[in-house]
């Protein structure tokens, strides 16, 4: 499996000399592994790192299909998909999966901002080539993949149904051994807004990577999400915020710090763990600061902990 984060910034993109070590697009990162099918690309998220990931796969002679899952709607997480080449090329699949909330999912989404007066074009002159995916309660879905069949979304109980009497997955028309596949399945994270964390698991090679972005402190660690973050090859977590800021005044507004990332990493014995959504006012020093500050509470040797960055990319 290997993850590329094109987006590693929260709240707004940012640009300035200061900044260019980390980068200053939002939150985009694409998965790419053996276990999908040829031509299929998979996206968390449509920040403004959304843009660039559009054209270096376009350049792709065998790209068929765009996979977009969402984490939840700030702006930030999807203001790349409107400026993307993907939206308007017609001849190629788009799927936008995501979160119900307040009613509205990855379709009411896109037609509440993709319309005049906040943006130009019109959705129904591009929708023709998009279909829809809602989680409207994302710890009850799974996405399966395999290289031959394609992929299935299903429902936790329908996949537990199968796992349990060992029986092949079936995907479209064909029946395939999960050994083969690739796996997601999802968590409610802590968010002002619904907000989804992503857990890809390859069987063949027994990697996981979870993406936990927009997740705020939290005491404990309920069970449910200590099992969704287990043993992780690669967790990501949001550390927008040191621990002074923290404590002086962005409680609440639902993001990390470093030492509660670290102490989580631990708890549910990840292996890599890497920090993103930097803060808009951060400039590369202070993303050094944050992660010397996630190093010094680390008790575990074996951690590896890095900050993520723009265009970085990471193989399990």
């Amino acid at each position: 499996m290997q993850i590329k984060f094109y987006g590693t910034r929260g709240s707004i993109p940012v640009s300035s000399p200061n900044t260019l070590e980390y980068g200053g697009n939002t939150t985009c990162v694409r998965i790419s592994s053996d276990c999908l099918p040829p031509g299929l690309v998979i996206s968390i998220d449509a920040g403004s790192g959304f843009v660039p990931l559009s054209w270096d796969a376009l350049s792709e002679k065998t790209l068929k299909e765009f996979l977009i899952l969402f984490t939840h709607y700030h702006y930030d997480h999807t203001q790349g998909l409107f400026l993307s080449p993907v939206l308007f090329k017609k001849d190629l699949d788009l799927k936008l999966c995501g979160p119900v909330d307040q009613n509205i999912g990855p379709k009411q989404m896109l037609h509440e901002l993709m319309r005049p007066p906040y943006f130009p074009v019109h959705h129904r002159l591009v929708e023709s080539h998009i279909t829809y995916q809602n989680f409207e309660f994302p710890q009850t879905m799974v996405i399966i993949f395999h290289p031959e069949g394609g992929y299935n979304i299903t429902t936790i109980e329908a996949y537990e149904r199968i796992i349990n009497k060992n029986n092949p997955i079936p995907i479209n028309q064909g029946q395939y051994p999960l050994e083969e596949c690739m796996v997601i399945t999802m968590h409610k994270s802590k968010h002002p807004e619904q907000t989804v964390s992503y857990r890809i698991e390859e069987k063949p090679t027994g990697k996981s990577f979870i993406f936990l972005t927009d997740h705020e402190n939290e005491d404990g660690i309920p069970l449910s999400f200590r099992q969704h973050l287990a043993n992780a090859d690669l967790l990501v977590m949001d550390s927008q915020y040191s621990r002074e800021k923290y404590d002086t005044f962005t409680a609440g507004y639902g993001h990390g710090t470093p030492d509660y990332c670290v102490k989580v990493a631990q708890q549910v014995g990840a292996k890599k763990l890497g920090l993103t959504h930097h803060d808009p006012t951060s400039s590369d020093q202070d993303v050094k600061k944050i992660l010397l500050e996630a190093e010094n509470h680390k008790t575990d040797n074996n951690l590896e902990i890095f900050a993520c960055s723009d265009y970085l990319t990471v193989n399990l």
